[in-house]
């Protein structure tokens, strides 16, 4: 691996501002495109570079692809994945404008007064470290997979297989570019008959708690939902409180038996995600009046590592009937002490806690009110164009509940986007798994340094849309999607069809995402990209010696 031409080319990425959502994104697909080009191999078949447009792009992104045929005719392919997107960088300071240039940004922090955290200012003042926007997270990969090509390029006469090279933007928003790009994926599949052995992808090192310095392999990634659940109440004016249900009282006690719960952590043996955390609360009152609300809502953070997205629809249907029946018999334990300290007692409506999903809200409205029922959402879902896609989705629920006949208190539960699914645990004999030993103990051998293999990658990325797991009950999630199939759509499908395995092994850095991310630069140059390098390797039986 060539150091100076991997340092290089990782600086002129950094270069381009390439934040989610703006048109750098876009800038920054051109110049890896160029810099493909100067590889041998592709200078000679470029029409193996393909710049591919992200379809219903409102700013027309794009992402790339490069495809390396070994000298041997084989299916055999390994996909090399990264993402060019990265966040803002507010948080920069005075500083900003130098976010985009590591070598400088780092020389103004020894030079400025800007204050540092204690460890960051050690990592400063080694020497060892450079500091900027998308240093770790992740244009290091992006370079190093650059720089692999190079190397195969050199041995492809003799390289028992083919390379993938695959960049994409908006991970760290809505993996618009990843979803456009498992499309591209089967289909490059069925036209040169593929056969996807792996996936590598080279996102950094994330600590498991301040000060971790290990370094991980990652086998796995963390799932995510967006469970929404929308209540409504019988609305009364404020003078009779008791004659109504606030379904901000529900929301309520939704919230406080969910948020941070750790009986709802989802786990696969000492592996626990966080616990759920409620992301948006509000009723849907747009106007001061002295009328109750009609109804209200609240959305959660909820992560998965084994449960299915059905059996997570199961276990929140249980909550929020638990909390509806709590809410009931608190305000009836309030009446009742009402009338001890008046004398008289408040007249209570007959409430039935009915909690339904919206799939169940849905098929209720269309036995009632028809085809009619029908041709009027679909008219109304292709003419909403609330931006948020949440506030879309709440949008579709309350125009639904409009045609349910039951007009009495209810709970509706659903799915907002953006939904990640999980992966699978691999089988200990899988390729990938003797690939991530065989680095484990090269690194201990080598280099004398400990990897440590862990089944899941903590943060969500594009590695959860490689592969769903099985079991899925595919048609009854997109059921509980309101806007699945207009403005939110995942190609499952192809996804569960391709199940492609992956590993992550990156650099060694810290603080993504903050002012002080770093890339540590003896370890990432010296080690990790040659161990990436082997990985490849590997996955073709090929001994690096």
């Amino acid at each position: 691996m060539d150091r100076s031409r991997m340092t290089d080319n990782l600086l002129e990425l950094c270069s381009v501002p390439s934040i989610s959502g703006t048109e750098s994104e876009i800038r920054i697909a051109e110049r890896i495109r160029k810099m493909l080009l100067q590889i041998d191999y592709f200078r000679d078949n470029p029409e193996n570079v393909v710049t591919h447009g992200v379809p219903r792009d409102a700013i027309g992104r794009t992402y790339v692809s490069a495809f390396m045929e070994g000298g041997s005719r084989t299916s055999k392919t390994l996909i090399l994945l990264s993402h060019f997107d990265v966040v803002g960088v507010e948080e920069f300071g005075k500083l900003k404008e130098y976010a985009f240039n590591p070598v400088v940004y780092t020389d103004h922090l020894k030079k400025s007064a800007v204050s540092l955290p204690k460890e960051a200012r050690a990592d400063l003042e080694s020497g060892d470290y450079l500091f900027g926007r998308g240093i770790m997270d992740m244009k290091y990969g992006i370079a190093a997979d650059v720089e692999i090509l190079h190397q195969i390029g050199r041995i492809r006469e003799n390289f028992p297989g083919n390379i993938l090279f695959l960049s994409v933007p908006d991970e760290e928003a809505n993996s618009a570019g990843m979803l456009a790009a498992v499309e591209m994926l089967y289909s490059l599949r069925q036209t040169k008959q593929l056969d996807y052995i792996g996936c590598i992808v080279s996102e950094p090192h994330f600590p498991k708690y301040p000060g971790d310095s290990s370094k991980y392999i990652y086998t796995g990634a963390v799932g995510k939902l967006l469970p929404v659940f929308y209540c409504v109440g019988r609305e009364t004016h404020v003078g009779e409180p008791f004659s109504g249900i606030n379904p901000n009282l529900l929301s309520a006690r939704i919230i406080q038996l969910i948020e941070q719960n750790p009986e709802l952590s989802d786990c696969a043996g000492d592996f626990h995600v966080p616990t759920p955390v409620c992301l948006k609360h509000s009723d849907t009152k747009e106007d001061y009046s002295v009328q109750t609300p009609t109804a209200a809502y609240a959305y959660f953070n909820f992560m998965t590592v084994r449960s299915s997205p059905e059996e997570v629809l199961g276990k929140l249907k249980g909550v929020a009937r638990e909390a509806f029946v709590s809410v009931l018999q608190d305000v009836a334990a309030k009446a009742k002490a009402l009338e001890r300290k008046t004398g008289s007692k408040p007249a209570l409506p007959v409430i039935e806690p009915v909690v339904m999903t919206f799939e169940e809200l849905f098929n209720l409205c269309r036995e009632s009110q028809g085809k009619a029922f029908e041709a009027h959402m679909t008219d109304f879902i292709a003419s909403c164009q609330t931006a948020d896609l949440r506030q879309a989705s709440l949008r579709i629920i309350r125009e639904v509940h409009q045609f349910c006949p039951y007009r009495d208190p209810m709970i509706i539960l659903s799915f907002a986007p953006p939904y990640y699914p999980h992966s699978e645990a691999l089988q200990d004999d899988s390729k990938v798994m003797q690939v991530c030993r065989q680095l484990i103990r090269s690194a201990k051998e080598q280099y004398g340094e400990t990897l440590s293999l862990e089944p899941y990658f903590p943060g969500l990325s594009d590695m959860s849309y490689l592969s769903v797991p099985a079991g899925t009950d595919l048609k009854r999630l997109k059921n509980n999607f309101p806007l699945w199939g207009s403005r939110y759509a995942i190609p499952l499908d192809l996804i569960a069809q391709l199940g492609i395995p992956f590993m992550n092994i990156g650099p060694l850095g810290k603080d993504a995402h903050k002012y002080v991310e770093r890339l540590c630069l003896s370890y990432s140059f010296d080690v990790a990209a040659k161990l990436l390098y082997q990985a490849v390797l590997s996955f073709f039986d090929i001994d690096m010696a």
